[in-house]
């Protein structure tokens, strides 16, 4: 068995490759190693924001991106990001799927026996329940408007499972020169199960979904 998660931009998808007809007919799908029945309560419908976690181990998604005055001119994006809580599997691969990623690299696992970089991927071996692995890298995601203007998407993240979601927590941070820029929006909007905090150089949200989620985020230059 062969564990695959799959990093479209700043996504989250998930996927197992297995012998099954199914699994090999629908590339994107995560199939849970210890109960398939798991399946009968997925979430086959849009976007929906939790209030409450789930009674079984959730995995989680630490993002954070560090835009400098540098990438203002080049778009390159500081990006550390940490999977943890990952199921019990003997081999997981990383794969990160940007127009531009340079200098990947890992920083620590846990409960991991191997990890290595190859490409754009991060291969390890042999993880145990609650696993956690976390990457550098740089990618090319601030985009400019014009107008002194720049924008940055992030996602779809999402937890897939054949045709459905499973749960997922995001902890998502974006840091950027507070006497250069000014964040002027972000979507989705604040609500209940979409935490946002937002101060001079810093945006923080937390949420707990089932779905595909992407955020936007626009910045103007500071004159």
């Amino acid at each position: 068995m062969h564990l695959k998660l799959v990093y479209p931009l700043l996504a989250a998808a998930l996927v197992m490759l297995s012998l099954t007809a199914a699994a090999d007919d629908d590339p994107e799908a995560w199939l849970e190693s210890d109960d398939v029945t798991r399946a009968l309560s997925v979430n086959e419908g849009p976007l929906e924001f939790l209030r409450d976690a789930p009674d079984r181990r959730v995995l989680q998604t630490h993002n954070r991106l560090t835009i400098t005055p540098a990438s203002l001119h080049n778009g390159w994006v500081e990006l550390y990001q940490c999977q943890s809580n990952l199921d019990p599997v003997p081999a997981v691969e990383v794969v990160y799927r940007y127009h531009g990623m340079r200098n990947l690299r890992v920083i620590s696992t846990r409960g991991i026996k191997h990890a290595r970089v190859e490409q754009n991927a991060v291969q390890m071996e042999q993880v145990q329940e609650g696993g956690e692995v976390c990457i550098e890298s740089e990618v090319q995601v601030l985009k400019p408007d014009g107008e002194g203007t720049w924008t940055l998407q992030s996602g779809p993240f999402h937890r897939r499972f054949l045709d459905g979601y499973y749960p997922l927590r995001l902890d998502y941070r974006i840091h950027w020169p507070a006497d250069r820029l000014q964040l002027v929006s972000i979507s989705p909007e604040m609500q209940e199960g979409f935490s946002v905090h937002v101060q001079p150089g810093e945006l923080t949200i937390d949420t707990l979904f089932e779905g595909m989620l992407t955020i936007h985020s626009r910045w103007r230059a500071l004159r």
